[in-house]
């Protein structure tokens, strides 16, 4: 009789411990809770200001000019529609990485001088062949 007790009301104990947790609520995500309250570059959630959906092709970008103000954190999500391309800009050390048609790659960087500045992709002669666009930073009132 032993045996049937424990054979029964220990799985039964299982299982009511099981339905009767209750998980507590979602927390937001922030900046705060995913450094312990000290954020940094590499934990900010929302990583840019401003996104621009870039394609690369045979030897054009799908965008030749690209507006954004002095400061604003810029991603570019870089992709190639044909052909082996990347998107550089000297001006703020920062490029993707080389990809094939079908595949993207993305940057984020800080727009912090103002100016026209020139990107390319680094492919081969592709610049030379015209695969060029302009970055203008606004500058900040």
């Amino acid at each position: 009789m032993r045996k049937i007790i424990v054979l029964f009301f220990v799985p039964l104990m299982f299982v009511v411990a099981g339905c009767s947790t209750t998980t507590p609520p979602a927390q937001p995500v922030t900046p705060e809770s995913v450094s312990g309250g000290q954020t940094k570059e590499a934990d900010i959630i929302n990583d840019a200001d401003v996104v621009f959906d870039i394609t690369g092709s045979n030897f054009a970008f799908s965008q030749t000019e690209l507006t954004v103000h002095q400061g604003d954190r810029v991603k570019i999500v870089f992709g190639s529609k044909e052909g082996f391309h990347d998107w550089v800009i000297d001006e703020f050390n920062t490029a993707t990485e080389r990809v094939q048609a079908g595949a993207t790659s993305e940057v984020t960087f800080v727009a912090d001088k103002a100016g026209t500045f020139e990107y390319y992709c680094s492919v081969g002669k592709h610049r030379d062949m015209g695969m060029v666009g302009q970055l203008i930073v606004e500058p900040t009132a």
